[in-house]
């Protein structure tokens, strides 16, 4: 072996020796740590306070309860959304968890499971929910009046848990923008850089389907393992399928084709409810012991909540 090939070897060995000794899980979180997701969050969720332009369109705000029954049914949603990350694995969480130890919106406490994640909810009357590196989940107003069952609720909500857990929005923010634009983003602008230079609309695009799939995946992990039923997903994303078959839980691909636009981050298709029900019939899960409605806030479903809330 010559020594040129010595040397190659040597430094790839250096290199995987490197990456393993620091806890990364991939070459974007080289680019991108966990502290730089963390706080690309908080300055994210800092211009959703404002309002400002670049995040938000005219007329929408984050969604302050005023009523007792909107009061209810936000402690509903944040009941939901911490059940879910109760289950998330324990090599997830050390992931996600910045090693500065600094979390929430304040970016001033020690960053644990039960702090690391925000669940906010934005007046819209765009049917649509985000995530964006960080822990931020955002859902619109729009389509928590949309969802029939804390089933499609608790779906959707592990669906979003998903894509931070699994870091899309970073690795997309990687190729997009490239190692050294981010960089210099980071010494400089901040996330008002970063927006400037992919475009406001970066964070409400399209996932690729790969990501859609990973992300429905784990959503089914998350809503098996809190006793809920997994069907909320191929609900939800069935309803606006014109060849959904209710009797046989079926559809034709060749007439829904790869997409269709439900709302704008999320690009539902008939493949992906025809996977969420093949996980379902592998799994021998039944409403028997999942069901679609498992917790009442004095007797009442999530629909009888979000119709008193009148969002």
């Amino acid at each position: 072996m010559s020594n040129k090939w010595k040397i190659f070897w040597a430094a790839s060995l250096a290199f995987v020796v490197f990456f393993q000794a620091c806890g990364m899980h991939s070459w974007e979180e080289l680019i991108i740590g966990k502290d730089d997701e963390k706080k690309m969050g908080r300055e994210f969720d800092s211009l959703i306070k404002i309002r400002d332009a670049s995040v938000m369109q005219p007329g929408e705000a984050i969604f302050v309860p005023q009523t007792p029954e909107q009061i209810t049914l936000n402690n509903y949603l944040q009941a939901r959304a911490k059940e879910l990350i109760n289950v998330i694995d324990k090599k997830d969480l050390d992931g996600l968890l910045p090693s500065n130890s600094v979390c929430g919106s304040n970016g001033k406490q020690k960053c644990t499971k039960d702090n690391f994640f925000e669940f906010k909810i934005i007046t819209s009357k765009t049917k649509n929910a985000f995530a964006v590196p960080g822990g931020y989940i955002y859902f619109y107003t729009e389509i928590l009046k949309d969802f029939q069952t804390e089933s499609e609720l608790s779906s959707v909500l592990g669906h979003e848990i998903g894509h931070v857990v699994l870091h899309h929005s970073r690795d997309r923010m990687v190729k997009a923008a490239g190692a050294s634009a981010i960089v210099s983003v980071f010494l400089g602008d901040g996330i008002a850089g970063l927006i400037g230079l992919l475009g406001a609309n970066f964070w409400l695009t399209k996932n690729g389907q790969d990501d859609e799939s990973a992300s429905d995946a784990i959503a089914f992990v998350y809503t098996n393992q809190i006793g809920v039923s997994s069907k909320g997903l191929g609900d939800f994303f069935s309803r606006p399928l014109k060849s959904y078959n209710p009797a046989t839980e079926t559809c034709d691909l060749k007439e829904e084709g790869s997409f269709l636009d439900v709302f704008s981050t999320h690009p539902p298709s008939c493949k992906r409810v025809m996977d969420n029900k093949a996980l379902i019939e592998k799994n021998k899960q039944t409403l028997a012991t999942h069901p679609k409605d498992k917790n009442f806030v004095n007797g009442k479903s999530y629909r009888q909540l979000v119709s008193e809330a009148k969002l």
